[in-house]
């Protein structure tokens, strides 16, 4: 019985050592691999770029999906998509991405396209945000000190 009984004491000191470090590394883990979904749109003069971006962040290793369309006054709207695989990691609180492929459609040059990252358009490139969690299911990404996106867990 005193046996069991410094057992038990020992594995409940064990358990209360090792619960806050499981923790934290769960929650670690959490904040630096994950998936969310924005929903955003880009309004110029007379037209309007509607999109639904998709980010997943893995262990350095991520991918970023969109899909959407392109709309201008008098003209048919037009479907576009991205994909793109990048490497990321984290630097002085921000997430550095460097893009290795991208499949930006349609090919040819609109004028929405002037306004969006090279990142996202070009491989080799680079963008750093600023990932800022808000709750468990969403997180804020910060561009150049900027909110830029509102993207949640779907």
């Amino acid at each position: 019985m005193k046996m069991n009984k410094g057992f038990l004491i020992w594995s409940l000191i064990g358990l209360a050592i090792a619960a806050p470090l499981l923790t934290t590394g769960y929650i670690q883990h959490q904040r630096a691999n994950f998936s969310c979904e924005i929903h955003t749109a880009i309004v110029y003069d007379n037209s309007v770029l509607d999109m639904i971006l998709d980010f997943n962040l893995n262990n350095g290793n991520g991918n970023y999906e969109a899909v959407g369309e392109y709309k201008e006054v008098g003209a048919q709207s037009q479907s576009v998509s991205n994909k793109v695989t990048f490497k990321y990691w984290h630097e002085d609180g921000e997430v550095i991405m460097v893009s290795d492929e991208t499949n930006p459609l349609p090919k040819k040059n609109e004028l929405f396209r002037t306004f969006i990252p090279d990142f996202f358009q070009h491989r080799d490139r680079g963008i750093r945000f600023q990932i800022i969690p808000v709750n468990a299911t969403s997180y804020i990404f910060n561009y150049d000190g900027a909110p830029v996106f509102y993207c949640s867990k779907g």
